[in-house]
């Protein structure tokens, strides 16, 4: 710990440099991961404020994988987390007093607005709960085919999902079907350099017919993986257009002065 803690203040130059290192939490921090020791004492990290913590912080690149590596040391917010409540700050600014939905939600960006807005509710898809039904205080609703009222909610927010979706030319017309007039659906997927949008699996009654190799994101909250049904390409807005009738701007920032770096940092923002 004394070696570690000598190291840190050597790099850092100071011992205590007070709101923008945070050097308690950076010491914490490295106590318990060592790849964050290791960055740290290489250098690989960056003073910024956190759109998450909203404090003055330290970002470390734990591995050349930024996009779930680059941490705040306060809070440990990763990349698009910190990019889609930045996003969502400029183009709705008082979504706290909004009615805002968030399918699957989890991690640090789902935890700041369930905390700050009062009208924040979620759902997850239980394959053996039906839609509209609760198990153990979860929601379940299916993206394909909601049971919520039609103009529900202001903003709809989805993390990482409709890459996953079986159906998604259903999803995002439910989606615009549940929005509010001039209501958005501001959301995250992996957008891929393919002019043309990959489709790796498609539903087959009630199997799933693969028409490439399948291939599976990790789910941290279970450990399960989830299959990449959708590799979206640069063709997706019109998918949106055409299906939900919505007009999708998309939000590409790199600043680590805001831990904004690294891989698939694209935020969407469809609006009805």
């Amino acid at each position: 710990m004394s070696n570690l803690r000598a190291g840190i203040i050597k790099v850092l130059k100071k011992p205590y440099l007070s709101g923008v290192y945070n050097y308690l939490r950076l010491i914490n921090a490295a106590r318990q991961d060592s790849l964050i020791a290791k960055a740290v004492l290489n250098k690989k990290f960056n003073s910024g404020f956190c759109p998450i913590c909203e404090k003055k912080v330290l970002f470390v690149r734990k591995t050349d994988w930024l996009r779930d590596n680059y941490y705040c040391v306060s809070c440990f917010s990763i990349p698009r987390q910190r990019a889609i409540i930045k996003v969502l700050e400029a183009v709705a600014p008082n979504w706290r007093e909004m009615t805002i939905h968030e399918s699957a939600s989890g991690g640090l960006s789902s935890d700041k607005i369930k905390s700050e807005c009062a009208n924040y509710t979620s759902s997850f898809y239980m394959k053996d709960v039906p839609s509209g039904t609760s198990r153990n205080g979860v929601r379940s609703e299916n993206l394909e085919k909601m049971t919520f009222a039609a103009e529900s909610f202001d903003i709809f927010i989805t993390q990482d999902v409709f890459e996953h979706v079986l159906n998604p030319d259903l999803g995002f017309r439910e989606v615009a079907r549940v929005l509010k007039p001039n209501g958005i659906h501001i959301f995250t997927i992996p957008l891929y350099q393919h002019e043309k949008s990959l489709v790796r699996a498609v539903p087959d009654g009630d199997e799933i017919k693969y028409l490439v190799e399948p291939d599976y994101h990790g789910d941290p909250a279970t450990g399960d993986g989830w299959l990449v049904v959708t590799e979206w390409g640069h063709d997706f807005p019109d998918f949106i257009q055409k299906n939900g009738g919505m007009k999708t701007d998309i939000h590409l920032e790199k600043d680590v002065k805001y831990g904004l770096d690294g891989e698939f940092l694209e935020v969407f923002v469809s609006k009805k």
